[in-house]
């Protein structure tokens, strides 16, 4: 409250960022950062200054904000970081490169992790940065993605790019922390889950109003059936969802709890957007701006966009060690 904020609970955001997916508000919202992952990471790990300098412009949607963290050669590997980050008086020039990172080229801040430590242990030498995108010494270039829709995504590029020390985010070469709370806010996946709740409303009517040789495509068990699989998949991945939700409100931890809400619900966004384009059959792949196209559409795009779920913010793979070793604690080999 005191940053302008409404002194919300993690529940109500979440509630929040489920209506907005289930309402379709374009999803350039939901690509910034800021209410989503940097402003509730400074509330953790900042200090005043940056809590006084960017909660503020946050919370009147002043600033718009990307994630800084996949590099080339890294995946999903964060604690690979190559760009460097050297301490020049009440500096640090940082030198590296980022990939796939997604509205940087509309981004005014970006938020960056960074090795600082090079003599270190892995996990100790990363340090947290947020990063001013007018800097002198930031390259953007824009990448293509699989629906050949180019925009969101870029590669930014760091060239003896210097950051104030007092852009520093929690404590020197203890940035993996910082980082790591930060991904597990991203990892419920509960906009998965609204747009999921939506297109399931819009394939039941479709189906309801369509005819196939002279029934409706409703009649046919194969699609009820599908459907009805996907309804239940759903009201499990809201469940998920919710458990990670509570748990923070609970002040617990909540890592493995985020990974498994991640990858069931990219998993299941992924194969009802499969279900549904099945549904619609050859009409199904025709995009928003042919007349024939059924629900206008919006299966098309749903579903070549649900490609990237299962890569961003940690592979399935990725989820799927966290959730073996932090949930059941097998070891890494």
């Amino acid at each position: 409250v005191e940053y302008g904020g409404q002194g919300a609970s993690h529940i109500t955001q979440m509630l929040f960022v489920e209506e907005i997916a289930y309402w379709g508000v374009p999803q350039a919202i939901a690509f910034d950062d800021g209410p989503n992952i940097i402003g509730p990471t400074l509330m953790q790990f900042g200090s005043e200054h940056l809590k006084n300098n960017h909660l503020p412009a946050i919370v009147r949607a002043d600033t718009f904000w990307c994630q800084g963290y996949t590099e080339p050669g890294g995946g999903s590997d964060m604690a690979s970081v190559r760009t460097t980050a050297v301490q020049d008086g009440d500096y640090y020039v940082v030198n590296g490169q980022k990939d796939f990172i997604s509205g940087a080229a509309r981004a005014d801040w970006i938020h960056i992790l960074t090795r600082t430590n090079p003599e270190a242990s892995r996990h100790h030498n990363l340090s947290y940065f947020v990063v001013d995108m007018r800097s002198p010494g930031i390259t953007l270039r824009a990448l293509d993605e699989a629906h050949g829709r180019s925009g969101m995504l870029n590669k930014v590029f760091f060239d003896n790019l210097r950051v104030p020390t007092k852009n520093l985010v929690g404590e020197l070469d203890e940035g993996w922390q910082v980082a790591i709370s930060a991904l597990n806010l991203e990892r419920s996946g509960i906009e998965n889950v609204g747009h999921a709740r939506r297109l399931l409303e819009d394939m039941v009517a479709y189906a309801r109003e369509t005819v196939y040789d002279g029934e409706s495509l409703f009649s046919v068990a194969q699609v009820r059936s599908n459907l009805a699989e996907m309804a239940v998949k759903i009201e499990s991945c809201r469940l998920a969802a919710y458990r990670v939700s509570w748990l923070r409100e609970q002040g617990l931890n909540s890592v493995y709890e985020s990974s498994t809400s991640k990858l069931l619900t990219s998993e299941m966004w992924q194969q009802f957007t499969n279900v549904a384009l099945q549904i619609l059959g050859l009409y199904g792949p025709l995009e928003s701006g042919s007349r024939y196209a059924p629900l206008k559409g919006r299966v098309e795009e749903a579903y070549m966009g649900s490609i990237f779920e299962t890569i961003y913010e940690g592979t399935s793979e990725i989820q799927r060690n966290i959730i073996a070793q932090q949930g059941l604690g097998l070891p890494r080999r």
